[in-house]
């Protein structure tokens, strides 16, 4: 039985890993900081990386691009993008 619910797991993983990752088209900006209408900000560990910050952003309906900075440690979530600027310390994403 637990064989079986072990395969059962994996299997609904393997399909759903691709829904998950398909939903993540963003167009990834290096050294760049959006500004704009803010939905959140986290300082977490959690969200101090890319993938975890791309993924905050695809958990908000209202979201339309991300900043990581990793010099405050901070992942913001941005409704609107109003400007871009140029930071070595951050990378970007905005959604296709």
């Amino acid at each position: 039985m637990k064989k079986l619910t072990s395969l059962i797991t994996l299997t609904v993983l393997i399909f759903a890993i691709p829904t998950y990752a398909a939903d993540m088209n963003f167009t990834p900006k290096a050294d760049i900081s959006f500004s704009g209408k803010i939905a959140t900000v986290k300082t977490s560990k959690k969200y101090r990386n890319v993938e975890a910050c791309q993924a905050l952003c695809v958990s908000r309906s209202s979201c339309v691009a991300f900043t990581l900075d990793s010099s405050k440690g901070s992942c913001t979530v941005l409704k609107s993008v109003t400007k871009e600027t140029s930071n070595t310390n951050a990378v970007s994403g905005l959604k296709n």
